[in-house]
């Protein structure tokens, strides 16, 4: 006679509360030309499991018209202001450049920190950036585990520059 085995139903799940060893998520809006670009500094990010939520634009042209929408809602409706714009110099068109200028003209949006991540190694590159007010200038590196380690370095600054609070928008600059 085979074995009758009795099944209680299986307790609810435990939803853990958030505890502040909890690593936050910052806001990270990327401004690059190259969906290559886009796409290998996310996969980099999910590897090295670092908590960004991304935005992306293609164009400068496409990321200046983003912030100016952020801009207009916020004065009826809260926003997302991000916590973090990683920016590429060379895009055609209008270059990231016109971007930081952008950004910096921009009472809204100037305290943002901003991150030049490019490829660019045409003369003066990285001190008209500075010049432009940047916050930081990083040259592409060539090899993934390179982009792994820049991201979390990214992230660890901008948890000293929150506080380890992530989320607020507000910035101490990088």
């Amino acid at each position: 006679m085979p074995e009758v085995r009795s099944f209680s139903p299986s307790p609810a799940p435990v939803i853990a509360p958030l505890t502040p060893e909890q690593t936050p998520w910052f806001r990270v809006f990327h401004i690059n030309d190259s969906t290559d670009d886009q796409v290998l500094f996310q996969a980099a990010c999910r590897r090295g499991n670092i908590p960004f939520n991304w935005h992306v634009a293609d164009s400068a042209d496409k990321g200046i018209s983003y912030l100016q929408t952020l801009r207009e809602h916020a004065g009826k409706v809260p926003v997302c202001w991000p916590d973090l714009i990683l920016l590429d110099v060379v895009m055609p068109i209008r270059s990231g450049f016109e971007v930081l200028k952008f950004i910096r003209a921009t009472p809204e949006v100037k305290h943002l920190p901003v991150v030049i991540f490019s490829a660019a190694l045409y003369p003066d590159c990285e001190k008209e950036s500075m010049r432009l007010g940047a916050n930081l200038f990083l040259l592409k590196p060539l090899d993934f585990k390179e982009v792994v380690e820049l991201a979390k370095n990214l992230y660890r600054m901008l948890l000293d520059v929150k506080g380890g609070g992530g989320g607020s928008g507000q910035s101490r600059g990088i």
